[in-house]
């Protein structure tokens, strides 16, 4: 207890000191000089430092305030920056469209007694092995493959797709002439000797081509030579374009030959078919 009485004494007098010489530093005349001169070299340092203090402490939430007015800015910017990329892509996709059904226009003066639906590709129903296609048109379309009439199906170039196999309401399957179940009488473009048969085999649309065999000896058909339907069998119209030759192979005996075809239309980047029907078919 007697240790801290002098304590508690000193620091009594050292606040005293310390408000006195406040009061008379704020006072006018030669006292506050004299004191503000005696106790300057202390304070002097202390209001410095607050005021350097002041500053960086407002220079930071100044910088971070900043900071998240450009940060919001950014992200309305990236915002907007999405929104033109997807415009563009939107009109991109259209100008590819409006060119194909331009180019589609051809199929109105080639094919005049037929009826021509367009649609859109939606899916492979077994991916890459082109089983069947799925096409955005249907019984609701005019598009019914009834009873033993065949609906043969072109791209926008006029090269073969392949045959509508079966229709819904609003979508119809479709055959392409890659698979194996598909068959057509072709003949060389130009030529008009005896027609032979072009088809999907089970190998050979793992590499894409389809084979045409049945050419009977003396038919002339080289690699490089572009296939047509040859109209025969009265289903698909005459001048279709299959595909174009890729390989020869003769038979044994040499009589009759086969030849590796490769389609003309690419399937791999197919967005829209065109439906060949009769004009006066109902669904």
């Amino acid at each position: 207890m007697k240790r801290r009485g002098p304590r508690v004494m000193l620091i009594v007098l050292v606040t005293v000191a310390l408000l006195a010489a406040f009061i008379l530093t704020a006072l006018p005349g030669t006292t506050r000089s004299r004191i503000g001169d005696y106790f300057g070299g202390t304070f002097d340092p202390l209001v410095s430092g607050f005021q350097k203090g002041y500053s960086v402490m407002r220079g930071y939430f100044g910088a971070v305030s900043e900071n998240k007015r450009l940060r919001l800015q950014i992200e309305e910017l990236e915002e907007e920056k999405a929104k033109l990329n997807l415009q563009i892509l939107q009109n991109l996709n259209k100008l590819r469209a409006y060119d194909e059904l331009k180019e589609a226009l051809k199929l109105t003066t080639v094919f005049e007694d037929k009826e021509i639906h367009g649609a859109a590709v939606i899916n492979r129903e077994l991916g890459q092995a082109f089983d069947l296609l799925r096409i955005k048109a249907g019984r609701l379309n005019g598009i019914s493959p009834a009873g033993n009439l065949t609906l043969p199906v072109v791209d926008q170039n006029m090269a073969l797709i392949g045959r509508v196999h079966s229709s819904e309401l609003g979508s119809s399957k479709v055959l392409p002439l890659l698979h194996e179940a598909f068959a057509v009488s072709a003949q060389v473009e130009g030529s008009y000797r005896s027609s032979f048969r072009v088809r999907g085999d089970l190998e050979l649309q793992q590499r894409g081509l389809c084979l045409a065999d049945n050419i009977a000896e003396g038919i002339p058909v080289r690699v490089g030579d572009r296939l047509v339907t040859s109209g025969d069998s009265g289903i698909y119209p005459e001048g279709i374009l299959i595909g174009t030759v890729m390989e020869t192979i003769p038979d044994a005996s040499g009589k009759t030959m086969s030849c590796l075809v490769a389609p003309a239309a690419d399937f791999d980047h197919l967005r829209y078919v065109f439906v060949l029907a009769e004009p006066d078919h109902e669904s």
